[in-house]
């Protein structure tokens, strides 16, 4: 086995490791290949802060876990938008091992600044929650296509680096990260929690919390990684938004406004938004996506 890519923490220690073959594992599983003797170059140090692994100095330079790692924090900045973030050789290289994974004709997804998505693969991922779309949609009134759309493009930039994301989740446990199928940052929801916009449990007295902390952040995390609480949040989001920029104009006829709000974050509301490619993108052609997918049941 070869290592391509490693992902730390923020202080640099190895968290997960992907192969050639795009398996990914995590720290205690790469830990006992190497003790196998699966791991060419490679060997485990046991130290008081914990279990790491390092490569052999006769390893060549650029294949060294120093040369191959890129944080979790950067890892999670490309899914949102590659174009703008901070990529290494090492990143570049897992993404053309994913593209080259990618069979020629089949149907795909190209969102914009990020590598193709098998068609197939996001529709597995977005007709479970169809019901969970709908009921969100109603609640907050907004249009369950257009809710659609935007968890096809969340799903579609996640998607290649899914596994990885997933072998992260316990390390990114207790730090303000987006979580879920509709990527709802942990803060944002927090904060929405507070504006009454949603609260996952009402009986939950814990919720919202003044100033998130570790502790904090496990606790709405829990809920963000149900897939019905994390639909209704983005729901939620989307309406917070029309109401916000209300007075100075209608965002329910420009989906292609909120669509760009969603992933910038937050923007005094005024009255010429305009919006990027990829706002424009969900607004159509990820909108007749989610009309041809979501039927309501």
């Amino acid at each position: 086995m070869k290592f391509v890519l490693v992902v730390t923490d923020t202080r640099g220690k190895n968290l997960a490791f992907v192969s050639r073959e795009l398996q990914t594992l995590s720290l205690i599983e790469a830990t006992e290949a190497v003790r196998r003797g699966d791991v060419a170059g490679a060997y485990v140090v046991e130290r008081k802060t914990g279990t790491y692994i390092r490569t052999k100095a006769s390893v060549p330079k650029m294949e060294q876990f120093e040369k191959l790692s890129i944080s979790s924090k950067h890892l999670f900045s490309y899914t949102n938008d590659a174009r703008h973030a901070i990529s290494t050789p090492a990143l570049s290289r897992y993404v053309e091992l994913y593209l080259e994974s990618v069979r020629d004709g089949q149907d795909f997804i190209v969102p914009i600044g990020q590598p193709k998505v098998l068609s197939a693969a996001i529709k597995e991922k977005l007709v479970p929650q169809r019901t969970n779309i709908f009921a969100a949609a109603k609640t907050f009134e907004i249009d369950p296509y257009f809710l659609g759309a935007i968890l096809i493009d969340e799903i579609a930039r996640l998607k290649p680096f899914e596994e990885i994301t997933g072998a992260l989740g316990p390390y990114v446990l207790g730090t303000d990260t987006t979580i879920g199928i509709a990527q709802v940052r942990i803060s944002t929801a927090n904060s929405l929690i507070k504006k009454g916009a949603y609260n996952p449990n009402p009986e939950d007295t814990e919720l919202p919390f003044k100033k998130l902390t570790h502790l904090g952040c496990i606790h709405i995390f829990n809920y963000l990684i149900q897939p019905k609480h994390n639909i209704s949040f983005a729901a939620a989001f989307i309406r917070s938004l029309i109401n916000e920029w209300s007075k100075k104009i209608d965002l329910a006829k420009r989906p292609e406004i909120i669509a760009t709000l969603y992933h910038r974050g937050y923007v005094t509301p005024h009255s010429e938004p305009a919006p990027d490619e990829r706002g424009n993108q969900i607004a159509e052609e990820f909108y007749t996506l989610a009309k041809r997918w979501v039927q309501e049941l």
